[in-house]
């Protein structure tokens, strides 16, 4: 049997649809029963049979050792797909628990039921980059001195504990993808992008950053676990885009206002600097210099490399986007 930690996310939900397509038996595992029962309808709504009735529900915390141990029961192969995202600096310590930490407790788990591989999903965040450089590969060094987000450390930290399942007999493989565009439940980047287009605000961040479709993340996952490839990571970009352009080509689709201002470097670290004040005062610190750096970083990041181990082709995002974020009617 195949377990699929966060069942209920964006990434789980949309790889629970594949698999019950494909006859298999799957065991989803949850936290929260409100979120299980979203993605019942999300499934319920995106198949013709009643296959999502197949799945076996397990209820169950990464971050709660103990409470894994019965979604392990029969488990051959492990789909990891939960993950905590933000890029808040007062976040750093509940990313640490869920991505780190809970990676470490399933890895663990997978090393002592001699879970035959595991899929892992890790992000772009987690890579490495050569200063020297213009591109980001699976290659680009992780320099330790350099400054990452708590999001970046959490994820990386996870990677490690992947890396370990592998020196225990244990193989794996992880995917990095982009901004991962999807649709079905709420809360996903692309809802949150067209909420945003839909506000007016007139900014945008002066860098850029690389998108892939869910589907598309999905099926590289599926052809990587049935594969004989092991032990390896993967890129998963579609295009890179500026966040002006995408934020452009969101708002013609939603017929709002384009943004026409872009922030500067120097206006996000004066906000970096009003915060370090606030927080002296007791206020929470989101920003970071990472996080500064990252928006307004204009590296391309190349997916390449996937293309040459498996039969796949990335899915246009011009036209994902002009079938999922257009203003219908």
């Amino acid at each position: 049997m195949i377990l699929v930690t966060g069942a209920t996310g964006l990434v789980g939900s949309h790889l629970l649809l594949k698999l019950i397509e494909q006859d298999i038996l799957v065991v989803a595992l949850y936290r929260s029963e409100s979120k299980k029962n979203l993605t019942l309808d999300f499934l319920k709504k995106r198949t013709h049979s009643s296959k999502w009735d197949e799945i076996i529900w397990r209820k169950g915390d990464i971050c709660n050792h103990p409470s894994l141990a019965d979604a392990f029961k029969g488990i051959t192969h492990l789909y990891h797909c939960a993950a905590f995202i933000s890029f808040a600096h007062y976040k750093q310590e509940t990313l640490m628990q869920v991505n780190q930490e809970g990676t470490a407790n399933l890895v663990n788990l997978a090393i002592k039921n001699k879970i035959r591989k595991i899929a892992y999903i890790s992000s772009i965040a987690a890579l490495g980059s050569d200063a020297n450089s213009n591109s980001i590969d699976e290659t680009s060094p992780w320099d330790a001195d350099q400054d990452h987000t708590p999001y970046a450390y959490s994820k990386y930290g996870a990677e490690l504990e992947v890396w370990r399942a592998t020196q225990e007999g244990v193989p794996a493989v992880i995917v990095n993808p982009g901004v991962i565009l999807g649709s079905g439940l709420e809360g996903n980047p692309l809802a949150l992008l067209c909420n945003r287009i839909d506000k007016n605000s007139p900014f945008y961040p002066k860098g850029a950053t690389g998108y892939v479709t869910v589907e598309d993340v999905v099926q590289v996952l599926i052809e990587l676990m049935n594969s004989e490839i092991i032990n390896e990571r993967f890129i998963l970009v579609a295009e890179n885009w500026s966040y002006k352009d995408i934020f452009t080509k969101i708002a013609l689709l939603r017929k709002r206002k384009l943004p026409k201002i872009s922030i500067k470097k120097s206006w996000l670290k004066i906000a970096w600097l009003i915060e370090g004040v606030l927080y002296l005062f007791g206020k929470r610190r989101f920003m970071t210099k990472a996080l500064i750096n990252s928006l307004c970083d204009k590296k391309k990041i190349s997916g390449k490399r996937i293309t040459h181990k498996i039969s796949f082709k990335y899915s246009s995002i011009e036209t994902y986007l002009e079938q999922h974020a257009s203003i219908r009617g």
